[in-house]
């Protein structure tokens, strides 16, 4: 750069400021936009001109990132057309390395009257990289931005308070629980220091300064009672004090009422499964009163005893009779009333569709410390299920309704679906992995001991699964594995594209022919752990000369197939070894032409079309003397 000889003194002055300023120093005029002087640092990140040519400003647009240009370019007339004295400072980017990485450079800049160098106006300037602090800077407004953006959106209100109780910020959560403003807040507050009388309710918004949580119940501003989970933070100066409060507010009126409906629910059911038992003792009672009246009515008939005796007795049985008729309906109106939701609606699903619909539910009804896994199979796992109740059931588990989570632990349930072992293809399993459950190993024997003792109320809701999974065909097993792992296995039957009922051998009617004789020659079972409604039926068959083998228990009954295959077995449904339909299901796989009926007090959750394609009818509680001879023919093909 050319310098005057005249201000060579002044030159030695520059040149010494690096010395005291780590940046770049330099001086130019602003009219010209000529460099008259600029010391190594500047030369170094800037340029210099080329040896016997001027170095002007525009030179350094070559530099400068596009976007600044403008501004730029600005600052250059602003200096031009400004007084002595005028002070700068800007910030501009340059492109400095290869890689086109950004470097910003901060500007400070005085107009001063150097006359021994030029009769214009000078411009002292310093330059350093800020490129640090831009960045921190553009870091912390992101931060904040980002946090605003938490801050807002949350899910659960939010509310910074100073130390004296006053809010500053809220976010729109808060307001949609509370129905409070910043504002209305604000001159809640104004109304609190100035001494006015605030309602206790109002108070409550100004005592959040114990650190910690808890549950409590707010007051809305429009007068309706809050149920809230409160947390509260301090974050406190360098002299330990408080600065400010961070306070938390999550609404959980709709869940303590969720909770409370559940808990309502379960009690229904437990009242249903009562007056369901109720039921089921009060059939096999009518059972027998039923029988015997219309035996007694048969025999009077018959019989030889004196006609006014006889008209009499006669009379007395039909009363019995109708009062048996009479009770019979109450009987199914309790089951009725029993029922805790609608009747099944067996459909074929794919069980791993169904489990994935009802994600969100199960995300939603999940506890807070428990987490919840899905590993579901991609290939179609089709069963045949009622999809509804079968999601309520998963439900239960998930809950803790059925298996108690320790509210102490963080607890996690993995549910899957496949094929067991790889290899089995006519059924499915649903797998459920616990872990942080509030069960002992004692709970687990004693739950293996009572799980068909129905009477048992500890597993009333386990009892229901088993039932409902049993009506589907399927199968409940539960293991305790190591680190107290509990291991729920459901394993549904494959359902084939289309259903097929098998075709069942018929017998022909013989005409002019008694169909019973030919009955009679058969191997007829009856199991029923009820000694009188047993009996009962025993005498009824004996009517048409039927010879019944008689079981008071399910095991019975299989102890007898390995030495003898019935033909006909009617069987209660609930018994407490093995129910009625498994067990005849077991006898089928023996005698797979096997007729037989299947009686029960409630027919909720059995597929009776399901049952039927099997060769399996359904009967109700209590069953007439008529109903069990049509139910043999049906069975038999002779009607």
């Amino acid at each position: 750069m050319q310098m005057n000889q005249e201000a060579s003194g002044m030159m030695d002055f520059f040149r010494l400021l690096p010395q005291t300023y780590p940046g770049g120093v330099y001086l130019f005029e602003p009219k010209s936009g000529a460099f008259l002087f600029a010391n190594d640092y500047f030369e170094k990140i800037l340029g210099s001109p080329s040896k016997g040519k001027t170095f002007f400003q525009s030179d350094l647009l070559a530099k400068l990132h596009p976007e600044d240009r403008i501004h730029f370019e600005t600052r250059s007339l602003t200096l031009s057309q400004s007084q002595e004295g005028s002070h700068f400072e800007n910030d501009f980017r340059f492109l400095l390395d290869s890689k086109g990485l950004s470097s910003w450079l901060h500007f400070e800049e005085k107009l001063v009257r150097l006359p021994q160098i030029s009769e214009e106006f000078l411009v002292i300037g310093f330059v350093r990289d800020v490129t640090n602090e831009k960045v921190n800077e553009q870091n912390i407004k992101e931060q904040i931005q980002f946090f605003l953006g938490l801050f807002e959106n949350a899910s659960v209100g939010m509310a910074l308070q100073d130390w004296e109780g006053g809010y500053f910020r809220i976010n729109r959560r808060f307001t949609e629980i509370t129905g409070y403003t910043i504002h209305s807040l604000t001159d809640l507050n104004l109304k609190r220091i100035r001494g006015e009388a605030l309602s206790p309710e109002e108070l409550e918004y100004f005592k959040f300064f114990k650190e910690g949580m808890d549950e409590t119940t707010l007051t809305g501003k429009d007068g309706r009672k809050i149920d809230v989970y409160r947390k509260t933070n301090t974050f406190r100066n360098a002299q330990g004090k408080p600065d400010f409060y961070y306070v938390f507010l999550d609404d959980l009126t709709e869940k303590k009422r969720k909770d409370s409906y559940h808990l309502h629910s379960q009690k229904l059911e437990t009242i249903g499964s009562l007056a369901g038992n109720l039921a089921h003792d009060l059939n096999n009672y009518l059972q027998p009163i039923h029988v015997f009246s219309k035996l007694g009515q048969d025999l009077l008939v018959s019989s030889g005893t004196q006609e006014a005796y006889r008209e009499k007795l006669k009379e007395f049985f039909i009363k019995i009779g109708t009062a048996a008729d009479s009770a019979r309906s109450m009987v199914h109106r309790i089951i009725r009333y029993s029922k805790t939701s609608e009747e099944e609606v067996i459909d074929r699903v794919d069980v791993s569709s169904a489990l994935e619909s009802s994600i969100p539910i199960l995300v939603a009804e999940s506890p807070k410390n428990v987490r919840l896994e899905f590993s579901l199979c991609e290939d179609p796992l089709f069963v045949r299920i009622d999809p509804i109740r079968f999601s309520k059931l998963i439900g239960e588990f998930v809950m803790g309704s059925i298996f108690p989570w320790d509210s102490q632990k963080e607890g996690s349930v993995h549910i899957s679906t496949g094929v067991p072992d790889g290899n089995e293809k006519d059924r499915f399993l649903i797998s459920l992995r616990f872990s942080g459950l509030a069960l002992s190993h004692l709970d687990l024997e004693f739950l293996n001991q009572s799980i068909f003792e129905e009477d048992e109320p500890k597993w009333i809701l386990l009892q229901l699964a088993n039932r409902h999974i049993k009506n589907w065909g399927g199968e409940l097993l539960w293991e305790m594995k190591e680190n107290s792992i509990l291991l729920v296995s459901i394993y549904l039957p494959a359902s084939s594209e289309k259903r097929e009922a098998p075709v069942y051998p018929k017998e022909k009617k013989i005409e002019g022919k008694d169909v019973w004789q030919d009955i009679a020659k058969k191997k007829i079972w009856i199991v029923e752990d009820d000694d009188p409604s047993r009996e009962s039926i025993a005498m009824v068959l004996g009517l048409k000369n039927i010879e019944p083998e008689l079981f008071a228990t399910p095991k019975e009954a299989l102890e007898r197939l390995k030495s003898e295959k019935p033909d006909f077995v009617l069987s209660d449904y609930r018994m407490k070894e093995l129910n009625g339909l498994s067990l005849l299901r077991k006898i089928k796989e023996s005698v797979p032409y096997l007729s037989a009926v299947l009686y029960t007090g409630n027919a909720e959750g059995i597929d009776i079309e399901m049952l039927e394609a099997e060769g399996i009818l359904v009967r109700t509680k209590p069953i007439s003397a008529s109903e069990l001879h049509e139910s043999i023919l049906l069975s038999f093909g002779f009607l």
